[in-house]
């Protein structure tokens, strides 16, 4: 693709891994050649996988440092070469060339009036709701044109929520800059930190390389509302059943008690059923059944009316809390900083708990890493129990009741 071989470089933080490798290169292909114009014959430029600097044929020095830091990254002669940093995140890039001995050009990066391209990574609905609005701070803090590459099921969210920015098919070739966006945890390269070692709101601002957390984005609803009874919504599936709530009577009991109480229960999963790690996760008797492939708005418009949600540590809560529907989130894996702030979150901290933010786990192979095979496996979420999910229902609307008052 390139004219030249490409020479990637990097902090030296620590070596990289053939996976990483072949990140950068689907990163580099999306991208395209090298586009930004430097006013120098065959000199390019630009930052849509990590910094590019295309160097053509000739005695060039190139110096490739951290405007804010001075850290250098790469300081050496290159002759018909394209260099590409292996970090991906955002950092304030400075480049100097220099031929022949003299300084030739110079360029700190500045997106202010420029196209900035965002790619929506893998198709994990909680991750990518919570850092929408890390975009927009982006493209508000430097002024730039954002863009988002197409995303059927967010094309919806994206136009009803977020209409100032420009959802695309091809990869622009105007691009001046281009983000990977993801919670990602293989530091140092697609960002500086493992996302499960920090705060939900802290993840946005390391990729794009801001100081604060953004402002939260109500979805209003687009629809009137079609249920005319009190009815909760609750979703009992997840990525994997270790996100799921295990109790062999939870759902049933929570249920019923909800029942009891007058509402309609309705299940918003995607699925009725499903076999994952070896169990079968399903619709609890009594709810009723709005499984099925409904799209993110339909979602949304069934979820701002509801009274509140009970969902897992999973997409879902995300969505409803974007709705503005009060969740009860039932989570045994993760710590409570790994999702939004809830004062309805069910967590039995007296067992085995919040594994997903060990960083020496290797999330992607170990299902329960600590207790597996044991009485124990899967203790943070068998061990939550339907009181302790029936009393925060009760807080909850304890607490709404005072506000009526």
């Amino acid at each position: 693709m390139h004219l030249w071989p490409v020479l990637y470089f990097y902090s030296g933080v620590k070596d990289f891994t053939a996976e990483d490798s072949g990140i950068f290169v689907r990163y580099d292909e999306l991208a395209g050649m090298v586009k930004g114009d430097t006013g120098i014959e065959g000199l390019k430029l630009d930052f849509n996988a990590g910094v590019r600097v295309a160097v053509p044929a000739g005695d060039w020095q190139v110096r490739i440092t951290d405007a804010d830091s001075g850290q250098v990254f790469f300081d050496g002669q290159v002759s018909e070469t394209v260099l590409i940093s292996m970090e991906q995140y955002f950092i304030r890039w400075q480049i100097e060339v220099k031929k022949a001995g003299k300084l030739v050009f110079a360029h700190t990066y500045d997106a202010a009036g420029q196209t900035v391209c965002f790619v929506l990574e893998g198709d994990v609905l909680g991750d990518i709701i919570m850092l929408l609005p890390y975009i927009r701070a982006f493209v508000k803090k430097w002024k730039c044109r954002g863009v988002i590459l197409d995303k059927p099921v967010f094309r919806e969210i994206l136009a009803n929520y977020f209409p100032e920015f420009t959802v695309v098919e091809e990869f622009p070739e105007d691009a001046y800059a281009t983000y990977h966006i993801g919670a990602f945890q293989t530091p140092p390269f697609l960002m500086p930190d493992d996302s499960r070692a920090l705060p939900a709101a802290y993840i946005g601002q390391q990729l794009l390389g801001l100081q604060k957390a953004a402002e939260e984005v109500l979805y209003q609803p687009t629809k009137p509302r079609g249920v005319q009874e009190p009815y909760v919504c609750i979703a009992v599936q997840a990525s994997g059943a270790r996100k799921c709530w295990l109790h062999p009577q939870g759902w049933a009991e929570v249920v019923a008690y909800l029942k009891q109480l007058g509402y309609r229960v309705i299940c918003i999963d995607r699925e009725r059923v499903t076999h994952t790690d070896g169990m079968t996760i399903e619709m609890p008797a009594g709810a009723e059944d709005m499984s099925g492939a409904y799209t993110l708005m339909d979602r949304v418009n069934m979820l701002a009316y509801a009274d509140f949600f009970i969902g897992l540590s999973s997409g879902l809560s995300w969505l409803a809390h974007a709705a503005g529907c009060p969740v009860v989130l039932i989570g045994g894996i993760s710590l409570p900083y790994s999702e939004f702030d809830t004062p309805y979150r069910v967590q039995n901290r007296q067992v085995c708990h919040g594994c997903y933010n060990d960083l020496r786990v290797d999330w992607r192979e170990d299902k329960c890493p600590y207790h597996k095979g044991t009485a124990r496996e899967y203790e943070c979420s068998k061990k939550i129990t339907p009181q302790m999910v029936i009393g925060t229902i009760e807080r909850f609307c304890k607490d709404m009741r005072g506000k009526q008052e």
